[in-house]
């Protein structure tokens, strides 16, 4: 038995008494002689079986043992007898009838003096036979119900070193970090020690990153940081080591790291500005927003990449502002950014209020922002500069009406929408689209996210049908028996909802005889539409402005290509990012020197290239892009244009 395993069933058995801890102690290979001098419960046959442990004959013990249990003992007694027994099966090479007695032993007395040691044991158990989970499962919860500092200590080293055993380095780096506050000044020397050792030796990029999130401005988030820039600096990646070493300095500016880092970003900032063109991008790597800001540098980057390959466009240069880590209003860091590096256009920001913080900053530098994901409908109500390639409600609303309209020949819809800001806009905007290409809303209504009965909506629905199109005739079911049927009078249903609440209206429409196509937004695009709606949804149509699975040799270049090239699958954030990166990036290649000239053609071109066809900007500064028709279909979605 380890040393530390030992450490911590000595602790454990503390409350034990020396009958219990003596048994306990001798089947994990301790001396009787370290039990605990205090009072326990006896029995005859629990002494006996006690002794035959200790004279290593388990197979008598395990007899022994079940003798006394079938005696139906007190409680006191049964406990020590179940773990006792549990000792013996382990000693006797029978894990898995151990585990049975262990788990009958948790099972009957949760909250007995046996618990943790039987925890601690079990875990013990699931360690030999590699079962990491359920080891550490057993561990978390003996330590949960552990007051004794040093009983805390120990089971904490057992946890750290099973995270290991099960190859996760950073789940043994954050019980390192527990283990601190446990511990003395020179203990806690010797965990830094290990923990460095830890982050700079084995983990990867994830977990680095998730280190720096979690400990932004403290120990150890300073060496995943460092580890992180020269992880990227050593891969050539000098766009993430600049963006790194940026974060650094503005959270740690007095570490000794930082004049290293500093003479590393001088140099990076010279490698950027020695290139003929630059380009910006504003983004979140921190917080909420991390995921679609990394989505997003990677949509750009791999454009960049691109284009060098394809167009030749060696010469260009991309700096990158993290929004998410400033010490000042956006927009001063943005004008330093400008000032510094004069790039030809910006990528970002990607919130609507950042758009708003910055004003008409483009306008007065002559520099296009193209945002890839805010939702805006109106970007150019805050400068003439400023662009889009999200996909607005507006453009999903147009789509969806043009093709239910003059394809399907649809003419008059309902609407059932969430009452959310996101629900209210799609809705008030495939209205508009509907009326404007001379269809008909039957009726509008909306309901609460906690709902599950939409019944009152339907009805009303209903009524409001019936008083001009629907109708309803009596018919004969198979036994006889005369029911009214509804037939609707609109064509179609929009429902711009979330997957769990589509399940619901889909089955209640059913239920209430409207059996018309339902149409919805991008919002459906999700697997977990499959998991609430099933069959009721098939035949369904919503739009979306980017599917990874599409036949469209474009897309399936890139998603090819991103997947190569960041191990993980392209979200709309990267593709959104993409096309952005990619339309300045077709500017410069037609000649543009200045970010007017990237204004230019970004205003006046309808042959801008996106990954889904040529598009173009509107007045508004939307990209009129093409978007996605997709059915639901047996669990898949299938593109129809």
């Amino acid at each position: 038995m380890n040393t530390l395993l030992r450490t911590v069933v000595l602790f454990v058995l503390g409350s034990l008494g020396p009958s219990l801890s003596q048994g306990l102690l001798t089947s994990i290979g301790m001396c009787p002689d370290l039990a605990f001098a205090q009072n326990s419960s006896t029995s005859p046959l629990l002494d006996q079986a006690r002794s035959e442990l200790e004279a290593g004959k388990p197979a008598d013990a395990i007899i022994t043992l079940e003798k006394l249990i079938d005696t139906f003992p007190p409680p006191e007694i049964l406990q020590e007898a179940y773990l006792l027994q549990a000792n013996a099966l382990y000693q006797d090479n029978q894990p898995t009838d151990a585990l049975t007695v262990l788990k009958q032993l948790l099972e009957e007395f949760p909250f007995s003096i046996s618990t943790n040691p039987a925890r601690v044991l079990m875990a013990r158990l699931y360690i030999e036979i590699k079962d990491y989970e359920h080891a550490l499962f057993q561990l978390y919860q003996a330590l949960d119900y552990s007051t004794d500092l040093e009983l805390r200590r120990s089971i904490l080293q057992l946890i750290r070193q099973t995270e290991l055993d099960n190859n996760n380095p950073l789940g043994a780096v954050k019980v390192a970090l527990n283990e601190m506050s446990l511990s003395d000044q020179t203990e806690r020397l010797e965990l830094e020690r290990v923990t460095q050792t830890l982050i700079l030796q084995q983990l990867d990029e994830s977990a680095l990153q998730e280190l720096v999130e979690s400990y932004a401005t403290r120990y150890p988030g300073d060496i995943a940081t460092i580890r992180l820039i020269e992880l990227h600096t050593a891969h050539g990646d000098e766009v993430l080591a600049e963006r790194d070493i940026r974060g650094f300095l503005k959270r740690f500016p007095n570490h000794p790291y930082a004049q290293t880092a500093m003479a590393l970003l001088q140099s990076f900032i010279g490698k950027i500005k020695g290139h003929s063109h630059i380009v910006a991008a504003a983004l979140p790597f921190s917080g909420p927003m991390k995921t679609y800001g990394v989505d997003s540098l990677n949509g750009i980057r791999l454009a960049l990449d691109i284009a060098k390959e394809q167009w030749g466009l060696a010469s260009v240069g991309l700096v990158v502002k993290d929004t998410a880590t400033l010490t000042a209003p956006l927009r001063p860091e943005m004008q330093q950014l400008l000032d510094e590096f004069q790039p030809l256009a910006v990528v970002g920001p990607l919130l609507s209020r950042e758009i708003q913080g910055l004003g008409r900053l483009p306008d007065e530098y002559d520099t296009p922002f193209v945002t890839p994901s805010s939702t805006l409908l109106n970007v150019r109500q805050f400068g003439s500069f400023w662009f889009s390639t999200a996909m607005t409600s507006s453009v999903q609303a147009k789509r969806l009406a043009e093709y239910a309209i003059q394809e399907l020949g649809y003419h008059r819809f309902a609407i059932i929408y969430p009452q959310t800001a996101y629900g209210r806009e799609l809705g008030d905007m495939f209205a508009k689209e509907v009326l404007h290409s001379g269809g008909e809303i039957i009726a509008f209504e909306g309901y609460s996210e906690d709902q599950t009965d939409i019944g009152d909506q339907l009805r009303h629905l209903k009524e409001k049908d019936l008083a001009k199109y629907g109708e309803t005739k009596k018919e004969k079911n198979r036994t006889g028996e005369e029911r009214t049927v509804y037939t609707p009078g609109f064509d179609a249903v929009f429902v711009p909802g979330q997957p769990v609440h589509l399940a619901l209206i889909a089955a209640q429409l059913a239920f209430y005889d409207m059996n018309v196509p339902i149409l919805g937004g991008n919002s459906w695009h999700s697997p977990e539409l499959f998991r609430w709606a099933k069959h009721d949804l098939d035949g369904s149509i919503f739009v979306d402005g980017f599917f990874p699975n599409s036949p469209d040799p474009s897309i399936q270049m890139f998603v090819r290509r991103y997947r190569s090239q960041f191990q993980k699958e392209p979200s709309l954030f990267a593709f959104q990012a993409y096309d952005a990166a990619t339309m300045v990036m077709e500017t410069i290649r037609q000649g543009a020197r200045s970010g007017q000239d990237v204004w230019d053609q970004l205003v006046r071109r309808s042959d801008l290239p996106a990954l889904s066809g040529f598009a173009s900007f509107s007045s508004a500064g939307i990209l009129n892009r093409r978007l996605y028709l997709l059915q639901v279909n047996k669990k898949t979605f299938t593109q129809l244009n």
